[in-house]
Formats: C-alpha cells, structure tokens, sequence
C-alpha cells in the first residue's frame, strides 16, 4: 500500500518475460521427466518430486496466461507449491547449513512472492533479486564446482534434473520482470456516512389555494366597501359644490317664484 492507495501487479500475456517463462517452465518439465525416468516405482518419490513440480509448473504456466492480467495473485497458489517441492528436496543435502540456508530462502520467496502480488509490497524488484541472485549463486558456484569435479562427475539424470531448477529459477526470474504495476487511488470519502440535508416543510397545496381565496375575497369586501362609501359622497354633493338637500329645494321653487320676488321689488 501507498499512501492508502492500492497498488496491483499485472502481467501481459505477449509480453517477453511472460513468453520467456512459458518456455523455461515448459523445458523444466521436460528436463524434470527425463531426469527422473525409472524413478516412479517410489510412490513418495513420484509424488513429492515428479508429480508435485511438474504440476506447480503447469499451473503457473496457466495461472499467468489465463489471470495475468486480472488476477496475478492466483499464480501465489503454484509459486507455494514450487516452494515446498524445493523444501522437501532441501532435505536430502548432506550439508546441514545448506538444507538450513535454502530453506530460509525457500521461505522467504513464499512471503515476498504473497506480498508482492497482493499489493502489500509495492515494487516487484525485490523479486528480481530474489530470483536473480540464487540462479548466479547455481551456475558460478555450485555447478562451475560440479563440473570441475572430475572424481564425482555429474551422472545424467542428476544434470537433468539440476537443468529443470535453473529453468524453473531463470523462469521466476522473468516473471517477475514482467510484472507492471498500477495504482488505484483511494476515494477520501470512502467509508464515510452520507450527509443528510436539513428537513424541508411542505405545505398542502390545497390549504395554499384556500389562504388566497380567502385573501382574495378579503380583498374584494374592502374595494366593494370604498365603492359603496364614495357613491354615497357623491350622492350627497352635486355638480356645483352645494348640497343635494338645497339643490332639490330650489329646483321644487320653480322659476315663477323667483321672478316674481324680484319684479314685486
């Protein structure tokens, strides 16, 4: 993990060290087969050192091809199975601190190789020394000494069989060469509960429409009551200014009465 980022190994079927490693694996059966002919008739023996390699070799050879790219951490399942066929042939070297020695490193690559494609160790490289590193320690140490040996020369079977070992190292090797990594960044909200937003009153419609009705008549009362009382000033007030009452008074006289008052003066 990075930063609580999550970090995947992949691998691609057409890629170099993919198609490298299909091929070691492949002539580590091959050499394996042949370098443990005739030796079947043990059945502990056929199990734990033909059976057992030969099928930790298929299925990573499947594994790789098929869930490379989706999911690299099944190929763990054959690399543990790889791992504890190297153990159980650990135990019949006749140096104890090499049977100690190659176990510790037996072990490490099943807790590097499960870090590395689970995501808890976020580079491939410590793999490629891993794997690197005991393939030049085989071929410039042991096997240069194995040849220079000219007393016990290397029987056939025996040069076999150490054959398939490097494929299966050189194999490794290239895998994890292979690997390419991505990095899936961690949403910072993850995990959080979702905000809810404040409660928002709602009021029936119905009530609404019935509030202006009732404004609205109201309003309609008030304008009905200011028409009634300005007709009723304008009935009593005429046209010049005086009364209604007076105005009728002086209409009802006539206009003989106030000519007459004026010609009897």
């Amino acid at each position: 993990m990075m930063g609580g980022n999550r970090v995947k190994l992949y691998t691609e079927r057409n890629s170099f060290g993919v198609q490298a490693m299909v091929i070691l694996l492949s002539l580590s059966i091959v050499f394996r087969i042949i370098g443990c002919w005739g030796l079947w008739a043990d059945r502990n023996y056929l199990m734990l050192q033909i059976v057992l390699p030969v099928f930790s070799a298929l299925l990573l050879i499947v594994s790789v091809m098929l869930l490379g790219k989706r999911a690299l951490w099944v190929s763990f399942i054959p690399v543990l199975l790889g791992a504890v066929f190297f153990i159980i042939k650990s135990l019949g070297f006749e140096s104890m601190l090499h049977t100690i020695l190659c176990i510790i490193l037996y072990v490490a690559v099943i807790v590097l190789y499960f870090c590395t494609v689970f995501g808890i160790l976020p580079t491939k490289w410590v793999l490629v020394i891993l794997f690197g590193l005991p393939f030049l320690y085989h071929i410039f140490i042991e096997d240069l000494a194995a040849l220079r040996d000219t007393e016990n020369p290397v029987s056939f079977a025996a040069g076999m069989q150490e054959m398939g070992v490097l494929c299966i190292m050189l194999g490794l090797f290239f895998l994890s060469l292979s690997m390419k990594k991505t990095v899936t960044v961690k949403d910072p909200t993850a995990g959080e509960l979702p905000k809810i937003k404040g409660p928002k009153v709602l009021f029936p419609k119905k009530k609404e429409d019935s509030g202006e009705v009732q404004i609205a008549g109201d309003n309609q009362a008030e304008s009905s009551e200011w028409v009634n009382a300005v007709s009723s000033v304008s009935n009593t007030v005429d046209t010049s200014g005086r009364p209604a009452k007076e105005y009728d008074s002086a209409n009802s006289a006539g206009p003989g009465e106030g000519e007459g008052d004026g010609t009897h003066e």
